[in-house]
């Protein structure tokens, strides 16, 4: 039962400390469990169950054989089920399981010490992964229980462990913020994650038909944040975000160009400084802060061309980022205000904007017919098909009927049902239009937002997610945005889709606690801005509104050191007062040599007196004669007659036993 074990990170903890190490990697993997597999999912937790209960048994942990028997079938499994062990999702998920299994083998204190650095490395993943909000209270409670069982690896009661992780984390708070401030930073991350390549896109699809966006708008998840210098507050009517350019239609789906053919070279846009000498042009700059979606940006038509180096330009004026990567990011952009797009086309681009698939929608076709022959020209077409809407008595609605085959769905919009969402006019307009022969095509995107006051942004959700068309105006060489929604609701286009809708349907997407979506809007809001996208701009927009942007540089460095210091102070003197309150040096040092020598429980190693671990030494052939005067001159200060000597000199002794213990 009590064997020689000089190597005090070779003695094992008790079992309810171990428990609660496990407990706390469950709670650590929590915000990974939620965004990878769920097969992966069940898997770390049928891992983490077994492990728990073989510390019931008498084995204890499993042989190191086994060990790599079960990491070579979990790495196999992780390969073939994600298709990598490297990357963000395979690496992550190869990586989780290897730190349950690391569990497997944990018996001495430094195996779980081991254990506890390797949930760091996780909560770095996890964050890969999400970066909500909500992960500041998951990562502040995960650096309590870190510190907390610290402590009780430490042999610390688990009333006292708690108390002092969280005075340690109470004190370090300030420390962690000043440096988070301070710290060096870049425009872009040091390094960047490539999305998955089974990862799906959210939000808007490559393709539309009937129900799309009306299926999408019901989630009212946040698609992105956006913030307008100088204090401009657009009108809601202006709010166009353009983001895919929908060009040709199979069997009466709509699929968006492919964007690789770019037709940036012939459009025939101003640059910033072209545009800022218009005095009637509406030239506006933002930002915009958004989760990467297969590197799609939505911005305002029109978006401008300049030279933005994380940036291309697609087909249709659509933007995108030069190089996908996951996570949030924040980007400037600049765009006028402007419902036309000048564009030089060539037959090919007009021949390929006025394809549509044979042998379906009939009726569609022979209406486009008669309003094109009513018309005096392309303009006065689209105001004839605006009008039909209106004199027919269309209705905008979230749950439009919907009849007849799929193919022909846009006959029997026109013709039966008027009725429909956006998609279903977008549709129809470009139909009419391209079977009239004008060049059309649909876009899809966001159309308004909910402004902010309080904190001066803007945001777009998927509720506002929206389709229009643009019409070839060939007497003026450019694209016209219409919006067939505006003639049958104009409400959707000035005041928002809430405005718009029926009042059961509105109150689908009007919010059960609104006072608090509201607050937590504002909060992840902020929290997108001053955590997760600080960089360098916004630290110089610190630096200025403190005053400290004309200092020197090495002044500011030292102010900043001298900061930190201040921040350090109060943790070094609860250090101080903690070593000042603890048990004498004498009886610390006596306790760390039994602990030293006896493998046991807390108690049973209690029971050993200075006499019979003198003995334990001595038949163990490691009692030198320096730890037998040691020892020898703590029986005499604890037993004798004399009186104990004054903590100076008892911490001389505690330093020499430690070197001793140190030698064993």
């Amino acid at each position: 039962m009590w064997l020689a074990n000089p190597l005090f990170l070779g003695k094992t903890p008790k079992v309810p400390a171990q428990f609660i190490l496990l407990l706390m990697l469950s709670w650590v993997a929590l915000p990974l469990l939620l965004a990878l597999p769920l097969t992966v999912c069940i898997v770390f937790g049928l891992l983490l169950i077994m492990r728990m209960l073989l510390l019931l048994t008498s084995l204890k942990k499993l042989p190191l054989w086994g060990v790599l028997i079960l990491l070579l079938a979990t790495g196999t499994w992780v390969y073939f089920k994600i298709g990598t062990v490297i990357g963000r999702d395979g690496g992550v998920a190869f990586l989780l399981l290897m730190v349950v299994l690391k569990a497997y083998e944990g018996e001495t204190l430094r195996d779980w010490q081991v254990l506890l650095l390797a949930q760091i490395i996780l909560m770095g993943g996890a964050m890969l992964f999400n970066q909500n909000m909500l992960m500041a209270p998951w990562l502040v409670i995960s650096l309590f229980c870190l510190l907390t069982s610290l402590g009780l690896l430490a042999g610390i009661e688990p009333p006292a462990a708690i108390k002092q992780g969280a005075v340690v984390l109470l004190l370090s708070l300030p420390l962690m913020i000043i440096l988070f401030v301070v710290a060096p930073r870049k425009n872009t991350p040091l390094w960047g994650i490539q999305p998955s390549e089974t990862a799906a896109a959210t939000g808007l699809s490559n393709s539309v038909d009937s129900g799309s966006i009306s299926n999408l708008i019901q989630s009212n998840e946040l698609a992105f944040n956006v913030t307008f210098d100088q204090n401009f507050i657009p009108k809601q009517k202006d709010l166009y975000w353009r983001v895919l350019v929908m060009g040709r239609n199979f069997n009466g789906v709509w699929h968006a160009v492919k964007e690789q053919y770019s037709d940036e070279d012939s459009l025939q846009l101003p640059n910033l400084r072209e545009l800022g000498q218009q005095l009637d042009s509406k030239l506006v700059s933002y930002q915009i802060t958004i989760k990467d979606d297969n590197g799609r940006v939505p911005a305002l038509d029109q978006p401008l061309a300049d030279n933005q180096a994380d940036l291309t330009r697609r087909v249709g004026n659509v933007l995108r980022m030069a190089q996908k990567r996951e996570g949030l990011h924040r980007l400037q952009l600049y765009s006028s205000l402007s419902a036309q797009l000048q564009q030089r086309m060539n037959g090919n681009l007009l021949r390929f904007y006025l394809e549509l698939p044979p042998d379906i929608n009939p009726q569609t076709r022979m209406l486009a017919k008669q309003l094109a022959q009513q018309s005096i020209n392309t303009e006065d077409f689209v105001n004839q098909v605006l009008n039909y809407y209106r004199e027919n008595h269309f209705q905008y609605t979230l749950t439009p009927k919907r009849g007849g085959d799929k193919a022909n769905h846009t006959d029997y919009f026109l013709f039966n049902s008027h009725e429909g969402f956006c998609e279903d006019y977008a549709d129809a307009t470009v139909w009419l239009a391209r079977a009239a022969g004008i060049p059309a095509r649909m876009i899809t995107g966001y159309q308004g937002g909910e402004y902010h006051p309080n904190g001066q942004f803007w945001q777009i959700r998927s509720k506002d997610a929206h389709a229009w068309t643009e019409i070839w105006i060939r007497e003026k060489n450019q694209w016209q945005r219409i919006d067939p929604t505006s003639a049958v609701s104009a409400g959707r286009v000035e005041e928002g889709i809430q405005h718009a809708l029926p009042a059961e349907q509105r109150n689908q997407l009007a919010p059960k606690y609104p006072w608090i979506e509201k607050k937590f809007d504002q909060g992840q809001f902020y929290w997108q801005q001053w955590v997760v996208n600080y960089d360098s701009s916004q630290q110089k927009n610190i630096v200025s509104k403190l005053g400290l942007k004309n200092l020197p540089p090495s002044l500011l460095v030292v102010l900043i050191i001298l900061v930190i210091i201040a921040t350090l102070i109060p943790l070094i003197i609860w250090v101080w007062r903690q070593g000042k309150s603890s048990i004498s040096p004498l009886v610390e040092g006596f306790n760390l040599l039994r602990e030293t020598v006896i493998d046991g429980e807390h108690d049973q190693i209690l029971a050993f007196g200075p006499i019979e671990i003198k003995q334990l030494l001595q038949e163990a052939n490691m009692l030198t004669p320096k730890m037998a005067n040691l020892v020898d001159q703590y029986i005499i200060w604890q037993y004798g007659a004399g009186a104990v000597p004054g903590k100076r000199q008892q911490r001389v002794w505690y330093r020499q036993m430690k070197r001793e213990i140190r030698k064993m």
